[in-house]
């Protein structure tokens, strides 16, 4: 049987998980770059209600949500990985799917639904894994029909 969906949004979600570690690294970036910094405290000084160190405080949040991009990114391509190279070839569908579905979770919590595509994907094919059932031969006419 051949598994081309499973396969496909395996590589489409490993992708798109890749280009959430790129998202992450933007954040890091932004939230360390003292010409942003500068930009956001010049255009703050003319709204009296916003105080310099909620701007700090912000730019801090936008560190720790970088990490957690990063970190929810890097476990979704190494799983949504390991689930392709099973799934290859229908060798370890079961294994397969349980990979996508962990990613999914993984990917969808740890990055506060940032990675909800990619989780997306994963779950589906997750889903595909285990719904699809291979072929067998009827001993009675010759046909092929589902389990």
């Amino acid at each position: 049987m051949k598994r081309t969906g499973e396969i496909t949004l395996g590589i489409i979600g490993i992708i798109l998980s890749a280009l959430t570690a790129l998202v992450g690294m933007f954040l890091m970036w932004v939230s360390r770059s003292d010409e942003i910094k500068s930009i956001v405290i010049d255009e703050s000084l003319n709204d009296p209600s916003v105080n310099p160190e909620d701007i700090e405080m912000a730019l801090g949040f936008l560190s720790g949500g970088g990490w957690a991009l990063i970190i929810a990114a890097i476990l979704g391509v190494i799983l949504g990985i390991i689930g392709v190279i099973a799934i290859k070839g229908n060798k370890k569908p079961k294994l397969a799917g349980l990979m996508f579905i962990i990613g999914a979770v993984v990917v969808g919590v740890i990055s506060f639904g940032f990675g909800f595509l990619p989780a997306l994907l994963y779950l589906i094919g997750g889903i595909m894994c285990f719904a699809r059932k291979p072929l067998l031969p009827n001993p009675n006419d010759g046909h092929i029909e589902n389990l």
